[in-house]
């Protein structure tokens, strides 16, 4: 099981400016200036994004890498809709830019283990999420 820690960043003005430890790593949060932060950290939502883009390059880079595909760099744009997010529906749009020489059977299944990604596969699937949160 992992753990992480949330904190109020103090060294800031903006009541939502936080700090994640994750495994020793910080992950810094603030919410727009527009809303009473301080604009000085991604949201929530763009490091919710960013963890999807990720894990779909990390899984097509490894299953380039364990079939011999040669795949010298990959770029991802994420275009997002979130005008009914509000109502449950959050559309994020993929354009996924493959760079090497690689036949279109190899382009069609590093596409396909895009669609495998975990992180991507846990929001977009029907799956069970427990979120259990105590005051102390």
């Amino acid at each position: 099981m992992r753990k992480q820690t949330l904190y109020k960043d103090n060294t800031s003005n903006s009541p939502y400016r936080m700090v994640v430890d994750a495994d020793g790593y910080k992950f810094y949060f603030d919410q727009p200036e527009a809303i009473g932060g301080e604009g000085s950290a991604p949201t929530p939502h763009v490091y919710l994004d960013a963890a999807v883009l990720a894990c779909k390059a990390m899984v097509i880079r490894i299953v380039a890498a364990r079939r011999g595909i040669a795949l010298e760099d990959i770029k991802i744009t994420l275009n997002t809709d979130d005008s009914e997010e509000r109502k449950g529906r959050y559309v994020m749009n993929f354009v996924i830019e493959l760079i090497g020489d690689l036949s279109e059977k190899d382009r069609q299944i590093l596409l396909k283990t895009a669609e495998q990604c975990p992180v991507g596969k846990l929001l977009g699937d029907e799956v069970t999420v427990e979120l259990n949160s105590q005051l102390v």
